[in-house]
C-alpha cells in the first residue's frame, strides 16, 4: 500500500520480487537498497508518477490475521526491531 494523502491509501499490489544486486533474494532488510516487481491488483492499473512516487510512504498491506498467523508461524524468526514495525503498520493502518 502506499500513502498518497494525511489518511488515504492506495493498494499499489503485490510484490512479485525482490532483487539485491542484480540477484533474486526473499527478504530485504533496514538499511538495503533493493528493486522491487510490483504487480498491479486486478484489472486496475497503479502507475507510478501518477499515482505514487518516491515520496510516497510504501508498506506492507496487514490486518489482525496476518499479524496472529505472524505470531503463531514466525515468532522467533522475526527481530525484535521487526516485531517494532509491526506494532507500528498496526497503528498506521488503525489494525485492533
Amino acid at each position: 500500500m502506499a500513502k498518497v494523502k494525511d489518511d488515504e491509501w492506495i493498494d499499489i499490489g503485490t510484490v512479485q520480487s525482490i532483487e539485491l544486486n542484480k540477484k533474486a533474494v526473499t527478504t530485504a532488510h533496514k538499511g538495503e537498497s533493493v528493486a522491487i516487481k510490483i504487480q498491479s491488483p486486478g484489472t486496475v492499473n497503479v502507475m507510478y508518477g501518477r499515482h505514487f512516487d518516491h515520496t510516497s510512504e510504501i508498506v506492507s498491506k496487514m490486518s489482525r490475521h496476518s499479524i496472529d498467523l505472524l505470531r503463531e508461524h514466525f515468532r522467533d524468526d522475526l527481530a525484535k526491531e521487526d516485531w517494532i514495525c509491526v506494532i507500528k503498520l498496526k497503528k498506521m493502518l488503525k489494525i485492533e
